[in-house]
């Protein structure tokens, strides 16, 4: 049997305009900006609860 892989949550932004969205990768990619067309970035691996 193979292995589940891990998802992981990210927020993603533009470089051009900042525009975040948040994806679920391996299952989704990531995603381009819907304003400028441009690969978003990764800014940020989202984990359970918050430090503050």
């Amino acid at each position: 049997m193979a292995e589940k892989e891990k998802i992981t949550t990210v927020e993603v932004k533009c470089p051009l305009c900042d525009h975040t969205q948040i994806v679920y990768i391996p299952k989704e990619e990531i995603p381009l900006c819907p304003i400028h067309k441009k690969k978003m970035m990764i800014k940020e691996i989202l984990e359970e609860g918050k430090s503050c």
